[in-house]
């Protein structure tokens, strides 16, 4: 049988490894963020030149207006799929992060049930104390249960709003 020493060493040793795990999946995040601002920072530059000579290039009004609608399609549709990008990330890292959460909860529950376990078998009249433990954690074990059922749809919700809001934008800026 652990000792509480050897069983509070374990827990400090998860919470380290979950610490570092989600200073990871952070620091992955945020690279990938940074890429992707990189990349969208060259590919304006490379648009906005594009943009300046067709804008030199415009001889007539109608040339212009076209060159306008045209231009102003391209934005939506360049600030749509940036946006897209950035949900993609955020909604990975919290799926990431939530994961590992869910992970130490479910670890940290398992091991106060075979404290719990231990401490009725060793324990004289601790069936009550051990009954309520076991009733606390089943409770924890469902409430937490019940929250990342209910963010889970919170989650499905949001990324067909996000969907629907960009093919939104994107079809408003081909009608004009």
């Amino acid at each position: 049988m652990a000792t509480p020493t050897d069983t509070l060493a374990a827990w400090q040793k998860a919470a380290l490894d979950a610490t570092i795990a989600c200073t990871q999946a952070t620091l992955a995040s945020a690279e990938q963020l940074f890429k992707l601002n990189l990349e969208t920072a060259r590919k304006s530059l490379e648009q906005q030149t594009q943009t300046t000579r067709e804008l030199l290039a415009v001889t007539d009004p109608q040339q212009m207006a076209a060159l306008r609608a045209k231009l102003a399609q391209q934005g939506m549709q360049q600030s749509a799929a940036y946006a897209s990008s950035i949900y993609e990330i955020v909604s990975q890292t919290q799926a990431h992060l939530s994961k590992l959460a869910e992970d130490q909860f479910s670890r940290l529950n398992q091991d106060m049930a075979k404290g719990v376990e231990g401490l009725g078998t060793s324990a004289p009249g601790a069936e009550v104390a051990t009954a309520a433990l076991k009733s606390s954690m089943a409770a924890s074990s469902a409430l937490l249960d019940g929250l990342n059922r209910a963010a889970k749809q919170f989650q499905e919700l949001s990324e067909s709003s996000i969907k629907a809001a960009t093919a939104g934008m994107v079809r408003g800026a081909g009608k004009k």
